[in-house]
């Protein structure tokens, strides 16, 4: 892993949340990096990093994801001696956020505001994407760490932003978090089956025409039929049926749309 800073613990604001610890730090380099470092040394179980800023945060693809000091949720979230693959436990983090961005709306703001799920990290309000999600397990899978970036308060021009339909304005990074570990802990519970059920539930993706660009640089294009229990997103086209573990998909119009 790249540098870290070993020291945040030091530095940083610390409490605990049910049962996970969360510390929380005025800004760092990247809170998925400086967790990875700490779970190295052994933090434990369900240990939270929050940051008001970070000055190298990255999304998948190694974006860099934007935001400005205070104004979002940016953490990052452990999982040790877990039953769960890097797939599985990201989409505890996945369906635990949907549930927690929408506890934030009432009835009127269910009804104009939609949160869902892009395959296979993004989070989407209203089809714009307001929040993402990048995991990283060590060699041996004996920790995951989950790093998540919602946007509250800001978002660059191409995206969404919670509080432009959440119904409680004055909730910050920490009030969102608190809920979203309530909700991870119910989700945590949930069988593979149930978990699988409800990720599908909450994406959009499926049923789309989608363009994904695979790792090799192949562009497939094709209707997002169905999701494997294993994560696997199948893409169907006129003559063939791809099953894509990892891309970078798109969300296209088409005569169904209109």
């Amino acid at each position: 892993m790249p540098s870290t800073d070993n020291n945040w613990q030091d530095r940083g604001q610390t409490s605990a949340r049910h049962d996970w610890i969360v510390h929380r730090v005025a800004e760092t380099g990247s809170t998925n990096i400086d967790l990875y470092s700490q779970a190295e040394r052994g933090a434990e179980h369900h240990t939270a990093l929050m940051a008001d800023n970070q000055t190298a945060g990255r999304g998948r693809l190694d974006r860099t994801w934007e935001a400005k000091s205070g104004a979002n949720l940016l953490v990052s979230l452990l999982f040790r001696n877990s039953n769960c693959d890097v797939s599985m436990c990201q989409r505890v983090v996945a369906v635990s956020a949907v549930r927690a961005c929408r506890i934030f709306f009432d009835e009127t703001e269910k009804n104009s505001a939609s949160v869902k799920l892009k395959w296979p990290n993004d989070l989407l309000l209203n089809e714009k994407k307001f929040g993402g999600m990048l995991s990283v397990a060590d060699p041996e899978q004996t920790f995951i760490v989950v790093g998540i970036g919602i946007n509250i308060a800001w978002a660059p021009d191409y995206a969404a932003k919670l509080k432009d339909f959440a119904t409680v304005k004055s909730f910050s990074p920490a009030d969102l978090l608190n809920v979203m570990i309530e909700q991870i802990d119910i989700s945590e519970k949930y069988s593979k089956d149930r978990l699988h059920d409800e990720y599908v539930s909450v994406l959009s993706t499926l049923g789309k025409l989608v363009r994904v660009e695979l790792t090799n640089g192949k562009i497939v294009t094709g209707r997002a039929a169905s999701l494997e229990p294993n994560g696997r997103l199948v893409v169907e086209t006129e003559n063939e049926r791809y099953l894509i573990d990892t891309g970078d998909v798109v969300h296209l119009r088409d005569a169904n749309d209109e």
